[in-house]
């Protein structure tokens, strides 16, 4: 499934909504990785420590 950031501008009665481009959540990010310690997975990033979480780098694994 895939996600899309939407910018919405407009006045009352009329909204433009633009495809400003895909949204990519922590989990499916390739800057994204676990940490496997103590039989423990713990989710390492920079920017969150949650699988839904997003931001401006997200950038989608090749593999998918």
């Amino acid at each position: 499934m895939c996600e899309y950031i939407v910018r919405e501008t407009g006045y009352p009665g009329a909204v433009k909504q633009e495809v400003v481009g895909e949204l990519v959540r922590c989990a499916d990010c390739k800057h994204y990785w676990k940490n496997h310690k103590d039989g423990d997975s713990v989710p390492v990033c920079l920017a969150s420590p949650s699988d839904e979480a997003f931001c401006s780098e997200g950038e989608r694994k090749d593999d998918e």
